[in-house]
């Protein structure tokens, strides 16, 4: 069998390099948490592009992490299927298999709390827009903001506001 160690040890360096992209993505995650409840849009704007720049960076790293798996793949004379990190780590030489399984406990505890800070923004980000249509609706002088479409009733709801809005139009 040829020597894959430094197959292996590339393969190391990637999801080295994609765990610090997904650190810097967290980080930023969190920084829009900030942005979002202090409602500073333009500093969430910035976080975006740069959360957008750093995506690009982790699927240009994840195109080369695949090419080093199919080199494994080829080197150990496996099936062309795909192969996921941990069907390859019985292959590793102990050193490198060691490190890798380390690698994937810090990837899997990275990536749920990336997925939690996403999911609080999320909803962050739509209870903000809530908001802004309740005042929104406020502001145009809708009786009942919440329930705009129906009466009491249940018959549809009159045309428009009952009385003048500070808008020329109607929202």
């Amino acid at each position: 069998m040829p020597d894959t160690g430094t197959n292996f040890e590339a393969l190391e360096s990637l999801l080295g390099m994609q765990m610090n992209v997904n650190r810097q993505l967290l980080a930023l995650a969190e920084e829009q948490r900030q942005s979002i409840i202090k409602n500073e849009v333009d500093k969430l704007d910035k976080l975006v592009k740069r959360q957008s720049g750093e995506l690009r960076q982790l699927n240009a790293l994840e195109k080369k992490r695949l090419a080093a798996v199919v080199c494994l793949q080829t080197a150990l004379n496996l099936p062309d299927q795909p192969c996921s990190l941990s069907e390859l780590l019985p292959y590793a030489p102990p050193k490198e298999r060691q490190n890798l399984e380390k690698l994937l406990e810090e990837f899997a505890d990275l990536l749920h709390k990336l997925k939690e800070a996403n999911n609080t923004n999320k909803l962050l980000l739509q209870t903000n827009i809530e908001l802004n249509d309740l005042m929104l609706n406020l502001l145009a002088d809708n009786v009942d903001p919440l329930n705009n479409f129906y009466g009491e009733d249940g018959k549809a709801a009159g045309e428009g506001p009952s009385g003048p809005s500070i808008f020329d139009h109607q929202i």
